[in-house]
C-alpha cells in the first residue's frame, strides 16, 4: 500500500452496515461517508474525521499496512465491533468497507479528552470522581466480556471522556483475543463469514502494552499448550487495577523506566518483562491517601493469580459501586465462608452516572495542569536506575480523537512497540529470546484486609453458625440413638415371647 492519507481527504467511501448476530430482523444496509480531515496515524492505520449524509460525524480508522497479519487482525477488529452491542460506555461501529485496497471501519466521532491527559498531571483524582470513571469504564466492558472477549490493552491513551455528556468511552480492539472461543464457534457454524479466528494469530506473541499487562499476558506466550494458557477476562481487570491506582495515587504502579533498568530497545524491554513476572504482591502498597475499604477493592484486582481476582469487569464495577454506596470493600478471599449483602442493584446502577459538574471540573483542572506543564516543550525527567537528570523536549499534542490515534507523549516509557521497541498496537514476537522466567507466585499478604473488627464479626458469626450447626447434629444423633435402642428393646421383647 503505497498511499498516503492526504490524499483520501475529500473523497467519499462505500461499504455496508452489517447488524450483530443477537439483532433479530436487522439487515445488512449501504452507508457512505466523506472523509473531511486527517486526524492522525498510528502503526497500522490512519484516522479521518468523516461525515455521514445526514451530516452526523464519525471517525474512520483505515489500515495503511498491506501485511498478511495487520490485515487478519484489522479483520478480526471490525468483526468485534460489529458483535458488541450499543452500550454509552463503548464505542459504537457504524460500518466498514473497502477504499483503494485499504480496508475501512467507521465507528463515533468522540469529541472529548483521553484519560492520559488527566493521568500525565501526575495528579491524584479525588476518591468519588476516580471511582466514578471506573465504574463507567467497567460498564464499557460488559458486552466484550459476555463474549468471553479479552480486549487486552486497556491503556488510558484507548479510554476517552466526552466534552458534552462527560461519558467514559471504551476505545480500540485492535488486540482483542477470542479467549473462549466464542467467534471462533461462529465462524465454524457459519454465523460469520471468513476464518480470521480460527488461526493462532497470538501463538509466541507478548501482546499488548507492558505496563499494563497482567502477568499471565507475558508468561503466556511460553506454554505451548493453548489449554494452559491464562489469559481470559481477569487479564483486562487487572490493568482496570493499574489504571485505577494511576487514577487515585498519581503515580504509575509499573513504570517502564525503573523494569528497564536503563537498557533501551529489546534489551530494556526483556528487562522489564523479567522484572515485571519476579514481581511479588508485597511490592504492591496502599498509597497514604486511599481508604482501606477502596483498598481492599484495588488490592484484588491486582492479585497475581487470575482466579482470585474479580472475574470480568463487570464484578469489579459491582464492587465499586458497593464502596460508593456503602463504604465498604471486599473481605480476604481466604474466609471460609460467603457473607451475603442485600442491596438496591437499580440504585447502585444510578451511581455510575455521567460525571457532575464539579467532578468534571476537577478532572479538566488536572487536564489543565498536564498542558501546562508542557509549555515552552520541555519537561524534566528522573530515571529511576540512574542519578542523572536529563531535559527531553515534547513534540505538541496532536488532536484526539477515536481510533488508533496519534499518541501525545513519545517517550521510551509510554510509546508504542514492536520488536526492537514497546507497542500497545504490535506485539513482542520474539519470545524465545527472553530468559527463562521462573513463575514464583509469592503468599498473598493481607497488610491492606478489610479492618479488623469487620473480620472479626464475619468470624464471629461463622463460628456461631458452625456452632448451631454442631449442635444440631449432636441432636439428630441422640434422635436416631434413641429409635435404635427403643427398636432393640422391642425386638427383645416380642423375641422373647414363647
Amino acid at each position: 500500500m503505497s498511499s498516503v492519507p492526504s490524499q483520501f481527504v475529500g473523497t467519499r467511501v462505500e461499504g455496508q452496515l452489517v447488524p450483530p448476530r443477537t439483532a433479530r430482523g436487522a439487515t445488512t444496509r449501504s452507508v457512505v461517508f466523506e472523509l473531511v480531515r486527517f486526524v492522525g496515524a498510528g502503526k497500522f492505520a490512519w484516522v479521518f474525521e468523516a461525515k455521514a449524509p445526514n451530516g452526523e460525524r464519525a471517525a474512520v480508522k483505515m489500515l495503511s499496512r498491506d501485511d498478511v497479519q495487520a490485515v487478519r487482525r484489522f479483520q478480526r477488529e471490525i468483526k468485534i465491533m460489529q458483535q458488541l452491542p450499543v452500550h454509552s460506555n463503548c464505542v459504537q461501529y457504524r460500518g466498514h468497507g473497502q477504499a483503494k485496497d485499504h480496508p475501512w471501519v467507521a465507528m463515533d466521532f468522540i469529541d472529548g479528552f483521553t484519560l492520559g491527559a488527566i493521568l500525565r498531571s501526575a495528579k491524584a483524582i479525588p476518591e468519588r470522581t476516580a471511582c466514578q470513571l471506573m465504574a463507567q469504564l467497567c460498564d464499557g466492558f460488559e458486552g466484550l466480556h459476555k463474549l468471553g472477549l479479552t480486549h487486552r490493552d486497556i491503556t488510558p491513551e484507548n479510554i476517552m471522556i466526552t466534552h458534552a455528556d462527560r461519558q467514559v468511552k471504551l476505545m480500540d480492539f485492535g488486540l482483542v483475543q477470542d479467549s473462549q472461543g466464542l467467534l471462533q464457534l461462529y465462524e465454524q457454524a457459519d454465523i460469520l463469514s471468513g476464518k480470521d479466528f480460527l488461526d493462532d494469530l497470538d501463538a509466541g506473541l507478548i501482546a499488548g502494552t507492558p505496563e499494563f499487562m497482567a502477568p499471565e499476558q507475558i508468561l503466556d506466550p511460553h506454554e505451548k499448550d493453548r489449554t494452559r494458557q491464562k489469559t481470559d477476562t481477569p487479564a483486562d481487570v487487572f490493568a482496570l487495577g493499574t489504571i485505577f491506582y494511576q487514577l487515585v495515587s498519581g503515580t504509575q504502579l509499573f513504570p517502564y523506566d525503573k523494569g528497564s533498568r536503563g537498557a533501551t530497545g529489546k534489551q530494556g524491554l526483556i528487562n522489564y518483562l523479567d522484572w515485571r513476572v519476579r514481581l511479588g504482591e508485597d511490592a504492591i502498597v496502599c498509597p497514604p491517601n486511599v481508604p482501606t475499604e477502596l483498598w481492599t477493592i484495588i488490592r484484588k484486582s491486582l492479585l497475581r493469580e487470575p482466579k482470585m481476582r474479580q472475574r470480568d469487569a463487570t464484578e469489579l464495577g459491582a464492587d465499586l459501586r458497593f464502596y460508593m454506596e456503602t463504604g465498604q470493600g471486599v473481605l480476604e478471599d481466604d474466609m471460609s465462608a460467603t457473607i451475603a449483602q442485600n442491596f438496591d442493584l437499580a440504585r447502585l446502577r444510578s451511581l455510575a452516572s455521567p460525571l457532575s459538574t464539579s467532578e468534571f471540573a476537577s478532572i479538566k483542572e488536572a487536564v489543565a495542569e498536564a498542558a501546562a506543564r508542557k509549555q515552552g516543550g520541555a519537561r524534566i525527567e528522573v530515571h529511576a536506575d540512574a542519578d542523572t537528570v536529563r531535559k527531553r523536549v515534547d513534540p505538541p499534542d496532536m488532536p484526539v480523537t477515536r481510533g488508533r490515534k496519534t499518541r501525545p507523549d513519545r517517550t521510551p516509557a509510554k510509546s508504542a512497540v514492536t520488536v526492537p521497541e514497546r507497542s500497545s498496537v504490535g506485539a513482542f514476537n520474539d519470545a524465545a529470546t527472553l530468559p527463562a522466567i521462573q513463575d514464583s507466585t509469592t503468599a498473598r499478604g493481607n497488610r491492606h484486609a478489610p479492618s479488623r473488627e469487620k473480620i472479626e464479626a464475619a468470624r464471629r458469626a461463622l463460628s456461631s453458625s458452625e456452632t448451631r450447626a454442631r449442635r444440631g447434629r449432636v441432636a439428630l444423633y441422640l434422635v436416631i440413638g434413641a429409635i435404635v435402642v427403643a427398636g432393640g428393646v422391642l425386638a427383645a421383647f416380642f423375641l422373647s415371647r414363647p
